[in-house]
């Protein structure tokens, strides 16, 4: 009985574990056909439109202010599916690992974010994607719920495991319940081997810490 439980467990295991990749590298799919086709074409599209402004007759005003709207949005569009694409899968995370990446996330974030970063290279593909992933999860839940004035963001690679913490200053309160963007990470964490513990008492803030094997590292 003990056998096939265990049996049973590292098979679901194996099996989220496919799941996760799977759903990774169809993210990396659509990304590329989003740069590679649809926002290249815009691109195309609004150099042409800035291209027909420029040999318009000085009298044609109206004509020119379409133009010129025509290519404000069409430069707009691109900027959307640029940011629709980074978030399916930044590039930076593929093509510089792990701390660029989150020193970019951390750019961006609406809450001032301090980091402590010590992962002087790189780590397998599905570690970094999910510490990626956790890091995004927490930040965002940090500016939308959590009325913060400072997160911090620990990660270090050692001793074969890859240790990310967390942490804000906000109301605390938060859990991994139902409904939170949190469940999808820590099944993502689990797939990998993982493990995650959230720490959010009322209004003292809220840690979340990850472990995740990182193999040879």
């Amino acid at each position: 009985m003990a056998a096939t439980l265990a049996r049973n467990r590292e098979e679901l295991a194996a099996s989220r574990s496919r799941i996760v990749t799977a759903a990774d590298q169809a993210r990396r799919r659509i990304e590329r056909d989003l740069h590679d086709g649809i926002q290249q074409r815009l691109v195309s599209l609004a150099l042409e439109v800035r291209t027909a402004q420029t040999a318009l007759p000085q009298e044609r005003t109206e004509l020119g202010e379409q133009l010129n709207r025509l290519a404000d949005g069409l430069r707009e569009a691109v900027d959307e599916l640029r940011e629709i694409s980074r978030g399916i899968h930044p590039a930076i995370l593929s093509r510089a690992g792990l701390a660029p990446a989150l020193k970019a996330l951390a750019r961006r974030s609406p809450v001032p974010v301090e980091l402590d970063l010590n992962v002087p290279t790189r780590l397998p593909e599905p570690v970094e994607v999910a510490a990626y992933y956790v890091v995004c999860e927490a930040l965002a839940n940090t500016a939308k719920h959590a009325r913060a004035t400072l997160a911090t963001v620990q990660a270090a690679a050692r001793d074969g495991v890859l240790h990310l913490e967390i942490r804000d200053d906000g109301a605390g309160g938060a859990t991994a319940g139902e409904g939170s963007g949190l469940v999808g990470v820590n099944d993502r964490v689990e797939a990998l081997g993982g493990s995650m513990t959230i720490t959010s008492p009322p209004a003292q803030g809220t840690t979340l810490v990850v472990d995740l094997p990182v193999g040879g590292q």
